[in-house]
């Protein structure tokens, strides 16, 4: 495959799984491989296994074994349709788009691959059929280790998931229809597991966790029309806004872990998992998790009407005396029971009683995503303890973007800042060694 060429499909498709991914050098690539992992995070890729030339790419975040794999994948798909002779540009772009989806079966299981595959297709196009009005979400797991007995055609899982009836056999959050490593339907699953509060994918689809592993793939269709794939009990990846989207989640947590100067590795993982059920909820919202010594810069910025915590409402009112706020004249003799009385502070009355003095990791699941959905931004301190719900964030001078993400910058001078948009994509912003904010982060990119 000529250089020049690559680089376009590179550009073209790579930015699909990785929308911040940048070529950022021509190099040298001897190892007969489509790609490997540099000891910097860098990805070394070529578009001919026999080549001597390739490209170096990165982006804000390291690269993982995973994504050696998938891109390898990709670009070996590719270059065996480039082999093909006298195919129209048009028709190789729609081959190479189906490459991906084999690709990402591929990465999950070489046993399976076709089934994946199958199983991909088969529920993207049921993702355009509806059921006596409704959408239809459908859940299917293919295990790799078993064999069906006494196989008939009509079993088949293509066959089968054409007939009416099909589209009401299975949810993808409590049944689904199992297959065998060559796509004959099983059996039916019934999962009586609880939703869990710690598992690696959005919290309404967490029970399937339990049920896979090295040899079972679960393929999830929403009835939003979104494709989710488990993998070794976490989600693996999402087809979302017709994009994948490749998840790294462990990474995702200690880069939070190590950027928040938090020792709670618990704490870094709720703020992620919270993102990411925000995420799929398309409210969008803001976390922030400040810094032990920026607690008070941060409070410049936010009203003390949406502060819900005791500590920091004692504080914000003296930073409120020292500037000569003229609000504080009404509020300089109140405690904050008084003040939370208040028929104005209806919503931070009612959130204080909610949170109940406990830390962010400590509260449920559920509500912690309900908070961050609420318009304005969650902030919480360093120890975990819920400084603000909801608040409305002064905007820096100089801030640009949309509203929720100027503020999001503007809170990561402070601390870290995660910033989810209603279309549900996530951005984790930081300063970098300049003061400026940068984004740290990238999940699920859709502008």
């Amino acid at each position: 495959m000529i250089l020049s060429h690559f680089k376009d499909i590179l550009n073209n498709f790579i930015f699909y799984l990785y929308p911040t991914f940048e070529i950022d050098c021509e190099v040298d690539f001897m190892e007969h491989v489509y790609a490997t992992l540099n000891d910097d995070g860098t990805l070394n890729v070529k578009g001919d296994i026999h080549g001597l030339k390739g490209y170096r790419i990165k982006r804000e975040r390291p690269f993982i074994p995973d994504d050696v794999t998938l891109i390898s994948n990709f670009i070996s798909e590719v270059y065996l349709i480039e082999s093909y002779p006298n195919l129209s540009d048009e028709y190789v772009e729609t081959l190479i788009q189906s490459a991906l989806n084999k690709a990402i079966a591929q990465t999950l299981s070489q046993v399976s691959t076709s089934t994946i595959t199958m199983v991909i297709n088969s529920l993207s196009k049921f993702s355009e059929r509806t059921y006596e009005g409704r959408n239809i979400a459908y859940g299917v797991v293919i295990n790799d280790k078993i064999l069906c007995k006494n196989r008939v055609d009509n079993v088949y899982f293509t066959n089968f998931i054409e007939n009416p009836f099909a589209a009401v056999l299975t949810n993808g959050t409590e049944s689904f229809i199992e297959v065998d490593k060559d796509g004959y339907v099983s059996r039916y699953v019934q999962l009586n597991s609880e939703k869990s509060d710690y598992a690696l994918a959005p919290y309404n689809y967490t029970r399937v966790l339990e049920y896979t592993g090295d040899d079972v793939t679960a393929i999830v269709l929403t009835q939003k029309g979104e494709i989710l794939i488990y993998k070794d009990s976490e989600l693996r990846y999402t087809k979302r806004g017709g994009r994948w989207n490749p998840y790294s989640h462990k990474e995702t947590i200690r880069l939070i872990h190590e950027r928040s100067k938090n020792d709670n590795l618990l704490f870094a993982k709720a703020v992620y998992l919270t993102a990411i059920d925000v995420s799929f909820t398309q409210t969008g919202g803001i976390i922030s998790f400040l810094d032990e010594n920026e607690v008070q810069n941060a409070l410049n910025h936010i009203n003390i009407k949406d502060i819900c915590n005791e500590k920091y409402f004692e504080i914000k009112r003296e930073l409120m005396a020292k500037s000569n706020d003229p609000e504080y004249e009404s509020i300089k003799n109140m405690t904050f029971d008084e003040f939370l009385k208040l028929k104005q502070n209806n919503k931070s009355c009612l959130l204080n009683r909610l949170i109940d003095g406990r830390k962010f990791f400590m509260l449920y699941r559920k509500l912690r995503q309900e908070l961050v959905g609420i318009d304005g931004a969650t902030i919480i301190d360093y120890n975990g303890d819920i400084v603000a719900v909801g608040a409305i964030v002064k905007i820096e001078a100089g801030s640009t973007g949309g509203g929720r993400v100027a503020a999001a910058k503007t809170l990561s001078h402070y601390g870290i800042s995660i910033e989810i948009s209603s279309d549900s994509s996530i951005k984790g912003f930081a300063l970098d060694e300049n003061d400026e904010s940068e984004v740290i982060f990238t999940i699920s990119d859709f502008q």
